[in-house]
């Protein structure tokens, strides 16, 4: 019997004010929602939400909660790790994660859908019931990067902020961290999905995975970015149709240099003040990477299918070159 089914009537007067951050996978997501969750303004879904959702409304009522966080506090440091390992990311029960997760260990699409919406509801209410206050919530998700027109139409309080990132460096980390997770097994990522561990711990699948994908760098540039000009398409057709009340858009390469500045456009944004000084440099570096030799070869394609976006996010030619 599912421990949580004689708690879920609490629910049903619990209201949130949902928070969006999106952008294409690898553009900085991650790293703006830590920032934010800094600020202690919002309510957020962390690893322990993820890892344990079946039984978030159980474990906060019978005070629970923090004996489990601590169990997997000491599991994460027992097994080394200590960050996401496609990142420098440090782990807790409390690290930001993305509500997708969830959607995936249930058998659903990534994306917020008719199908998933009633659970995608269910998530938020646990939340926000478990953090027992009026905090607005934070989300994200970068596959629903294409899909904030959908979100808007069922939650029209919804507001968001969207980040981007030079497009040749986000398929160069996209494709360096699927690689990462398929070196070796990431305990972490396991924790997170199922369907990963399923796959690294058969050895037969899980060298196939790894053949695959060392063989087929070039095939994959060349998809990938296929994928996110289709997704920034979907961006630049649809942004002009939310208001300006509804979203704030920012640079990750902004982010790196002048934190404190677009931090003050993201609070000013949502008209929230941090509960405290924070200096946002400390989160926060521009690394410079290689690029793989594949994405420099492709850079003029990837100029040629991103024109109209690079433009619009104020990446020059020499960005990509």
């Amino acid at each position: 019997m599912d421990i949580e089914n004689k708690y879920l009537d609490k629910l049903e007067s619990t209201s949130f004010q949902p928070i969006f951050v999106l952008g294409f996978h690898r553009s900085g997501t991650s790293i703006l929602y830590k920032i934010l969750e800094s600020t202690k303004c919002f309510n957020i879904i962390t690893a322990y939400h993820v890892i344990k959702y079946d039984q978030l409304l159980y474990n906060h009522i019978e005070n629970e909660e923090e004996s489990v966080k601590k169990e997997l506090n000491n599991f994460l440091k027992e097994h080394g790790q200590i960050d996401r390992g496609i990142d420098r990311l440090r782990l807790s029960a409390n690290f930001p994660e993305e509500y997708r997760f969830i959607f995936t260990e249930k058998s659903y699409n990534p994306i917020i859908s008719t199908k998933n919406l009633s659970l995608f509801i269910e998530i938020c209410k646990k939340i926000q019931f478990i953090s027992e206050n009026d905090k607005p919530l934070l989300l994200k998700n970068p596959f629903d990067f294409s899909n904030f027109m959908f979100i808007k139409k069922v939650f029209p309080e919804a507001k968001f902020i969207f980040i981007h990132r030079n497009p040749i460096k986000v398929i160069d980390s996209c494709i360096k961290s699927i690689n990462n997770l398929f070196e070796k097994k990431n305990l972490y990522t396991a924790l997170l999905s199922r369907v990963y561990e399923r796959v690294i711990n058969n050895p037969l699948i899980f060298h196939l995975y790894r053949f695959f994908l060392s063989s087929t760098v070039f095939l994959r540039c060349v998809l990938l970015i296929r994928s996110y000009t289709e997704v920034t398409d979907y961006y630049l057709k649809n942004i002009g149709l939310l208001s300006k009340e509804n979203y704030v858009s920012v640079r990750y390469e902004d982010l790196c240099k002048k934190p404190e500045a677009v931090m003050t456009q993201i609070m000013d944004f949502l008209g929230l003040k941090p509960t405290s000084e924070i200096k946002y440099s400390e989160f926060i570096e521009l690394r410079q990477t290689k690029l793989l030799k594949e994405l420099q070869i492709l850079r003029h394609y990837m100029i040629k299918k991103m024109e109209k976006y690079l433009a619009y996010c104020g990446y020059s030619i020499e960005d990509i070159m």
